[in-house]
């Protein structure tokens, strides 16, 4: 019985812990996909860059940009724009998704795509969390006339979920041993070393992949 209870013990601190971390108001620098609007380029495929102040919504994919009234617009990620470049910060369109590239090699980055979950109109679950499911459906296929604004979403709930993938020649790949190897063939030896050792990476570990990634790129 003790036992029972110290196992039920854990359990609720570690849902009390998991209710702590919950994020109830969203940052500028999460919202956004830079800290800051600046000064940038839009890349066309069939016309003239546009040049401007811009930012990147996280939530919703669109380029945003104020007119001269100050009132925020947006421009929607689709396939005729290959490219941002916001403040020397270079975003590649990855599937109507714009991912942030840091770049390791001549022609090799990390791309690194944040998924936004605003928990917006979505029913609660067990201990107070909220619904994953019901939120998903209710905020993932966002209509395309609504813009979501920072000011009328800085009080909502949200989850944040980071990503890293490869890429080579602004194409995205997998971050497999396989892939690896193609972006790094020198090291190849040591690719296969950490991963017999290690197995898989952390697709979520931005500094140790970056780290592990530069260090590969070094070998000759």
């Amino acid at each position: 019985m003790k036992r029972i209870l110290a196992s039920l013990a854990t359990a609720l601190l570690a849902v009390a812990s998991l209710m702590a971390q919950e994020n109830t108001g969203i940052p500028y620098d999460v919202f956004y996909l830079m800290p800051q609007a600046g000064k940038g380029t839009v890349y066309f495929r069939d016309k003239a860059p546009a040049q401007g102040t811009f930012n990147i919504c996280a939530v919703d994919n669109t380029i945003r940009y104020k007119d001269k009234s100050g009132q925020e617009l947006a421009v929607e990620a689709d396939a005729n724009i290959p490219r941002v470049v916001i403040d020397g910060v270079t975003f590649l369109n990855d599937n109507n998704v714009f991912v942030r590239l840091y770049p390791v090699a001549d022609g090799i980055s990390l791309a690194v795509k944040r998924d936004i979950l605003l928990m917006t109109d979505s029913k609660a679950a067990g201990y107070g969390m909220e619904s994953q499911t019901t939120a998903v459906s209710t905020v993932s296929g966002l209509s395309q006339d609504k813009v979501y604004t920072f000011e009328e979403s800085r009080n909502v709930p949200y989850r944040m979920n980071q990503t890293v993938s490869l890429c080579r020649n602004e194409q995205v790949m997998g971050l497999t041993r396989r892939n690896l190897v193609k972006c790094f063939p020198a090291a190849k030896a040591e690719i296969e070393a950490w991963f017999a050792e290690h197995k898989k990476l952390d697709d979520k570990d931005i500094d140790t992949i970056l780290a592990l990634c530069k260090s590969w790129s070094e070998v000759k």
